[in-house]
């Protein structure tokens, strides 16, 4: 509540001050145009107190009081209030440009949402005719498997999935690139060369019928 109050009385002294510090430089160009600008200047508006004291004094000492008014409140707390007001202004101007983001993205991602499910939904609507079920196998024909092939016959795998594991008992899964006479490539996750002399065993990946 003091806040308030204090606050209060700082907008009334900063607008005693206003309206007197304009209404002094009024009365400065009424006298003279030189002392109307030196009036506008603030410090240095003293100077023509003496040729403007008769009509001028009653809007100086309007000012003097709003500048103690202003400066009184602020001290004893005023300025509490002022500074949590523009923090909250801040604070809400943030808020508003992360709302903003926030919608622009919830936008972006509903289009493609809809995009999605617009796509999905006409894939999904051609009708199937379940009569054609019902010959179909109650599990897959076919599985894949590793089965172990020798080392040196590697040379006639180019293109095969294999698994093949080194001297380290490092294993590396992929499909054999190239085969030169020293070593294979393979390209998998990564893309590794590997020297024979270094292969313990070579497991190579085949189809066969699920009994």
């Amino acid at each position: 509540m003091i806040e308030l109050v204090l606050t209060i009385i700082l907008g009334i002294g900063v607008l005693l001050f206003l309206v007197s510090y304009l209404t002094y430089i009024v009365t400065g160009f009424k006298h003279h145009f030189v002392t109307g600008v030196i009036a506008a200047l603030p410090v240095l508006n003293v100077v023509t107190l003496p040729s403007l004291w008769d009509k001028g004094r009653g809007k100086f000492l309007m000012g003097l009081v709003g500048l103690v008014l202003a400066g009184g409140s602020w001290i004893l707390g005023a300025n509490k209030t002022v500074n949590n007001y523009l923090a909250q202004r801040n604070n809400i101007s943030a808020e508003t440009v992360i709302r903003s983001a926030d919608n622009t993205q919830r936008i972006v991602t509903n289009n493609g949402n809809a995009s999605n499910n617009l796509t999905s939904s006409r894939t999904q609507y051609n009708p199937i005719d379940e009569s054609k079920m019902l010959g179909l196998p109650s599990k897959a024909l076919y599985s894949m498997h590793f089965d172990p092939v020798p080392v040196n016959q590697i040379s006639t795998l180019q293109g095969r999935i294999v698994k093949i594991t080194n001297q380290q008992n490092e294993e590396i899964e992929g499909r054999i690139k190239t085969v030169s006479a020293s070593s294979v490539v393979v390209e998998g996750e990564y893309e590794n060369e590997i020297p024979i002399a270094t292969i313990k065993q070579v497991l190579l990946m085949v189809k066969k019928a699920n009994r």
